[in-house]
């Protein structure tokens, strides 16, 4: 019977999560289990308010449905959720392990960070003589690195060497970029470096050992350089970087194993590191010469991130250049379709059931919202790397059926999200592309971030449109008013002539309107221009603009498109006199009415046919008043 293991963790380790992930799926080789990665970010908005929307991932998990948890605790640099998510597990009464950091009431496996950091610090200072040591680390509040700088300061304190706080250096995090950037203003301006620069992880070493390139600093000779992690690229480099092979792989192979075959215990299970010696601490290694690799290449996989850039930027214009919904939604299926290196073979892009209605929200910002609903839908299905219908499913279910398979898989989560609002969530099959150097926090984020911009621009085009409708509305009539004329009969008109339609123009001008305000006042004389108004709306079709073109003067621009020689002039003064007569009015209400056809290829001006049509309806205004003499 095919088994379930959650898994809860944050991917800016991403090495390390490569690598524990990887024994795990060695652990897991053989059996039917399926693991299921739920990975979220953190981050830090421009406002400097911390975000920890990225682990609403969690909250996807029901832990009655798995056969054990792990939680890389360690990662989740937010103790309140972590107390969550303790709890809910606790309640679910399911076998539990948590990686380097303790929990309450579940068994911890740790990797011991300390005592290697110690064992290399004696190295350098018992076997290469070095007493001027200096620490590079990032500001990241794990465990491991916490434990890598107690040990730095334990060994100086506890064998009288000496702490020059000028050689503790911290940088924003431990990226190649952030070091190269300290270091480059810090020797820019003359500053010394110390004996021994000992690095959090062999990332910040890379970083340093390029500084030294640029400064023409000879390794070990003028300065002695150690890492942490042993990452691919460390004995590759020139010359081979002394660090500490971390024992990760192992960790996940055991934290897997301990999961299904859980015997109750909630003791601590520690596994030690192991310091690996090479050149860059001064010792003679021959293994340890560069190999002809470019190990810039290998750590910032720059074709990659070409790539992913690439990438990126077109899902941003697919968002960009969708007028609607619905063309955002088979624009998005075609683009995963053709292009999903990164995403996988087997993906879906899940929102939330409500996700049209949201997309077309009129609200300034979307409220709080950190769940995921009963079911969600995919804008996207990838099967195999051929496009599938879009499903809908229970979020119970968390994947499509069709995606559970025999043998054992890993199904990778990313939350999609823009700043406390949850939209949905991405989910792949046997593919960490996006756990690579930190891309799925790119990836994440800018999806999440384009659909608010898609919202925001249906936002501001609704409200343009509503405010075009108000600053072109005559309050009194309903109609158009003579702004209305430019900012739109203009173009209808003009439209109209491109596509070879004629212009069907009626001009409509209220008879006796002065007798009307002069002798019963203006109340009357507004409600003679709402009768008239209403009665012209009522008749010419809806789509033809009703324009207010003076106080007592209406016109309406049609097209023969929907026009078959209806005497909407008749009509017109019909449906004033049927209105007048419910009105008990002390005076005749009537209205004179003018058309004419203004064929495509004329070349009168909308000003000219105007004009035309107010000289038709003169002449019938004039007649009018004959007949009442």
């Amino acid at each position: 019977m095919k088994q379930k293991i959650a898994v809860l963790c944050c991917g800016w380790a991403h090495l390390y999560l490569t690598k524990f992930f990887n024994g795990m799926k060695r652990a897991l080789k053989d059996s039917d289990t399926d693991v299921y990665i739920f990975n979220g970010y953190n981050y830090t908005e421009y406002s400097g308010f911390p975000n920890f929307t990225g682990y609403s991932i969690f909250n996807l998990i029901n832990y009655e449905d798995f056969d054990g948890i792990i939680i890389l605790s360690d990662l989740i640099n937010n103790p309140r959720i972590l107390e969550r998510e303790r709890l809910r597990i606790l309640k679910a009464q399911k076998p539990v392990i948590s990686i380097n950091k303790m929990l309450n009431g579940i068994t911890t496996l740790k990797v011991d960070n300390y005592t290697s950091s110690i064992e290399m610090m004696d190295h350098l200072a018992t076997v290469h003589g070095c007493k001027d040591f200096g620490y590079i680390g990032g500001k990241e509040t794990s465990i491991d690195l916490a434990e890598r700088y107690k040990a730095f300061r334990t060994y100086l304190t506890d064998n009288k060497l000496p702490i020059n706080p000028d050689h503790i250096f911290t940088v924003q995090s431990c990226s190649y970029e952030n070091v190269y950037a300290f270091f480059d203003d810090y020797l820019g301006k003359g500053k010394e470096l110390p004996e021994v620069l000992v690095c959090a992880n062999d990332i910040v070493a890379l970083g340093v050992y390029e500084i030294c390139k640029k400064y023409s600093i000879k390794i070990p000779d003028q300065m002695k350089v150690i890492g942490y992690d042993d990452e691919y690229f460390a004995k590759n480099l020139t010359p081979g970087l002394t660090t500490v092979q971390s024992k990760i792989e192992s960790i996940g192979a055991e934290a897997a194993k301990r999961v299904l075959f859980f015997n109750g215990e909630t003791r601590v299970l520690k596994a030690k590191n192991v310091p690996v010696y090479r050149c860059s601490c001064g010792c003679d290694h021959h293994d340890s010469q560069n190999r002809g690799h470019d190990y810039l290449e290998l750590v910032t996989g720059k074709n990659k991130s070409l790539a992913f850039t690439s990438q990126m930027e077109s899902l941003e214009e697919v968002f960009t250049e969708a007028p609607d919904v619905f063309t955002l939604l088979t624009n998005l299926e075609l683009f995963f379709a053709k292009s999903h290196n990164f995403e996988g073979r087997d993906f879906c892009i899940f929102l939330k059931s409500d996700w049209t209605s949201v997309l077309i929200n009129s609200e300034e910002n979307l409220p709080l919202s950190l769940t995921y609903g009963n079911q969600v839908q995919a804008i996207s299905a990838i099967s195999n790397n051929e496009k599938y219908p879009r499903v809908i499913i229970n979020t119970k279910d968390l994947v499509p059926k069709n995606m559970i398979t025999e043998g054992s898989n890993m199904f990778f989560f990313l939350p999609i999200y823009y700043h406390s609002y949850v939209f949905g969530y991405y989910v792949a099959k046997n593919n960490l592309s996006l756990l690579d150097n930190s891309y799925g926090y790119t990836w994440t984020r800018n999806f999440g971030t384009s659909i608010e911009r898609f919202r925001k621009r249906n936002m501001y085009k609704q409200m343009s449109h509503e405010f075009l409708k108000l600053s072109t509305k005559d309050a009194l009539s309903g109609m158009l008013n003579r702004v209305g004329m430019d900012k739109l009969a203009k173009p209808f008109y003009a439209a109209n002539k491109k596509n070879g339609l004629t212009t069907v123009l009626f001009f409509v001008d209220i008879n006796s309107m002065k007798t009307i305000n002069d002798k019963y006042g203006h109340l009357h004389g507004d409600l003679a221009v709402k009768t008239i108004a209403a009665s012209v709306m009522q008749v010419v079709p809806k789509n033809w603009l009703c324009i207010r073109y003076g106080g007592d003067e209406f016109l309406v621009v049609g097209n023969s498109k929907n026009y078959n020689g209806e005497d909407y002039c008749t009509m017109i003064t019909q449906m004033v006199e049927q209105k007048a007569s419910k009105m008990s009015l002390p005076y005749k209400l009537s209205a004179s009415v003018g058309t004419i056809n203004v064929p495509a290829n004329s070349e009168l001006t909308l000003e000219q046919a105007v004009e035309k049509v107010d000289e038709i309806m003169y002449e019938k205004k004039q007649a009018f008043h004959k007949a009442q003499q």
